[in-house]
């Protein structure tokens, strides 16, 4: 199948799950009745457990089995398709086996703390000591399940799937602040029939209490379905978590097995699953050249529809091998599930391990920008993201279909492409970055520089040079930048102190977009193929226009309570209409972007100083260490590039 599937669930709720038969979740519309029990709170929606025949005892918004049917049952025709809802509203169960219990208390509210904070949701995190750091948890949430539920109560040979995810979050982003939740769970998964429940309790938790940031939810099953309850919390969370901002919730995108498909495999992600509802990032796994991830095992792998039913050691090393992948018009972005160590201890692979990266790279991005809101932080994750060559060029399940892109850069198997964190560090903190970043050629491609023979001029003549990349024009305009404030510069002073807030302006607003992408193509034509040297010495009126033109633009933008920002803006306005400033720009750029500075890994050599109009320093060296690492971390690998590892790895369990 392609863009298909017909889901069959054959299986019983379990004997912990049992013991809720007939209760149902309620969304409370005031004060809930005496009866009820407190499942979550975040925000405006209030859910609890109502014993059975008491839902209509106080007003509800919404009232929803807790134990719900499911379609796809073996033979009955009803088939859960790709974007048809998995949950009915009734079961046959009329009796419970045991009694049913509390659901775990709400955590206590989060004390303060400016660390970006990360909500690992999971049902294992055993050994927490193979972790670098110290995390918070895990803290039990959801429903209560039978004492053999409980994975902690088991004894553990290797970190629980939870504790690795946190392990890379943690290796990926060390300054985070990371919480972890647990889930009950049977035999290493979520429950089928209560894992909406206990992720709406998740949620709110981490997002309500706790004041995560970001949620990392790397689980994903077509069977749980998303019913009404657990929407309306992923909808809260978007809209207060973070002070009103939204928090920002990652799910992976399974593989195929999740689909429970009745014949033929199917790849399609449905429209009812978690990773495909509108507030949360779908990550699918890629390899180490961005394209959707595949396995070749060399043995046969079971599934008649991927051509993998042979025998032979021939047809071993020719088979179609598998995928860990789901597809959709869901899939946001992309990160490596090839095996990888993170630590001694800590090591995955697939789409678990892709979407603890891509939920660190957001850690990171609001590291570097405290203001972004969600919805900003989804764009700029999209735009500053690599494109790869090929999307998909392997064998077996969905090969050649929905390897294109549509007309704003997404595919079904890969969404906008692989997260790069570095790029979208800088594009959150700095707009002039963001641009040169977002008009960048695709697809992208490795090495990121390629430097040309030493010229003594300031800029290469015609071709003399490679062409460099966006990721080192944008870097070397940062340190540019911030090498003028330093200085004392009050005009790069007054940029940096804005440049947080219009790179924001940049995601939300069109023609501040169109006006900084000017800009940002005319300096990389310019890089690319312009005479500089002839360039700098001729007029450039009608450039400084464009960049006035740049901050009016912006200003107009902003809204009544962004005073400060207004002025600010007003003062680089007015300063740009002064005399001499075409001739102070022109020698900025120049100097910032010489070729002899700028390295293959995108960053600078020994830079040298670079001069505003009204700069009251002279030229000087920074010292510098000798892997030019500087304070926004260190060297990175180029796109694409193939990760080190060492030792073996343990599969994350899907």
């Amino acid at each position: 199948m392609a863009y298909q599937r017909e889901l069959e669930w054959n299986e019983p709720p379990t004997h912990g799950e049992r013991r809720y038969a007939g209760w149902t979740v309620v969304r409370a519309d005031g004060a809930p009745a005496a009866s009820w029990w407190p499942l979550a709170r975040i925000g405006a929606v209030d859910l609890y457990l109502a014993p059975p025949g008491s839902e209509q005892e106080a007003p509800a918004l919404s009232v929803t089995p807790l134990i719900a049917g499911k379609r796809g049952r073996r033979g009955g025709g009803d088939y859960a398709g790709v974007d048809g809802e998995v949950q009915t509203d009734g079961f046959e169960i009329t009796t419970a086996p045991v009694a049913p219990a509390r659901p775990y208390p709400f955590p206590s509210p989060a004390l303060g703390s400016d660390a970006v904070r990360v909500a690992v949701v999971d049902v294992a995190f055993q050994q927490l000591a193979a972790l670098p750091s110290v995390v918070e948890g895990p803290m039990r949430v959801g429903l209560p399940g039978d004492d053999g539920d409980l994975e902690a109560a088991r004894p553990a040979i290797a970190p629980g799937h939870g504790t690795v995810m946190a392990g890379i979050v943690l290796a990926e982003c060390p300054a985070a602040r990371v919480g972890l939740f647990q889930i009950p769970g049977v035999t290493g998964a979520a429950r089928p029939y209560l894992a909406p429940a206990d992720l709406a309790a998740a949620v709110a938790a981490a997002v309500g209490a706790w004041q995560a940031d970001v949620v990392l939810i790397a689980m994903s099953d077509g069977a749980w379905g998303t019913p009404r309850y657990l929407r309306d919390v992923l909808r809260e969370a978007a809209r207060c978590g973070r002070r009103g901002r939204g928090a920002s919730i990652f799910c992976s995108v399974g593989d195929p097995s999740r689909n429970h498909v009745r014949e033929d495999d199917s790849a399609a992600l449905g429209a009812d699953d978690l990773a495909s509802q509108p507030w949360v990032h779908a990550v699918a796994a890629c390899n180490s050249q961005g394209g959707w991830y595949r396995v070749y095992p060399g043995y046969a792998c079971p599934g008649p529809a991927n051509g993998n039913a042979g025998d032979g050691a021939a047809y071993n090393r020719a088979g179609n091998g598998a995928t860990y992948n789901r597809l959709g018009p869901a899939v946001a972005l992309a990160a490596s599930g090839e095996p990888r160590r993170w630590s001694e201890h800590i090591a995955a692979d697939d789409s678990s391990q892709a979407t603890a990266a891509a939920a660190a790279a957001a850690a990171r991005v609001l590291q570097a920008n405290r203001e972004l809101s969600a919805v900003e932080l989804r764009a700029l994750l999209a735009l500053t993201a690599d494109v790869p060559a090929a999307v998909d060029g392997g064998r077996g399940l969905a090969a050649g279909a929905f390897d294109a892109r549509d007309r704003l850069g997404h595919n079904f198997k890969i969404g906008h492409g692989v997260v790069n964190a570095r790029a979208a560090c800088l594009g959150a903190a700095d707009p002039v970055c963001l641009a040169l970043l977002a008009t960048r050629a695709v697809p992208d491609g490795a090495p990121l520089v390629e430097r040309g023979p030493p010229h003594p001029g300031l800029l290469p003549q015609g071709g003399a040079g490679k062409i460099r990349s966006a990721l080192a024009l944008a870097r070397a305009w940062q340190r540019g930048v911030r090498q003028a404030a330093r200085r004392r510069n009050p005009l790069a002073r007054e940029y940096l102190r804005l440049a947080g807030r219009v790179s924001r302006l940049f995601l939300t607003s069109l023609p501040v977009q169109e006006a900084l992408c000017w800009l940002a193509r005319h300096v990389r034509a310019l890089s690319e193929s312009a005479r500089w040297s002839f360039w700098q010495g001729q007029q450039h009126g009608a450039f400084v226009e464009r960049i006035r033109h740049a901050c009016e633009t912006a200003r107009e933008a902003l809204g009544p309570g962004d005073g400060a920002a207004t002025a600010g803006l007003h003062l680089l306005e007015t300063a740009l209409a002064g005399p001499g400033v075409g001739a102070a720009v022109a020698t900025f750029l120049a100097r910032t972007l010489r070729p002899d500075v700028m390295t293959p890994d995108g960053g600078q050599g020994e830079p040298r100083a670079t001069a505003l109009a009204s700069d009251a320093v002279g030229d000087h060296h920074r010292r510098r260490r000798p892997d030019r690492a500087h304070c926004t971390g260190g060297l990175e690998r180029a796109p694409f590039a193939r990760a080190s590892l060492f030792g073996p790895v343990h599969r994350s369990p899907r």
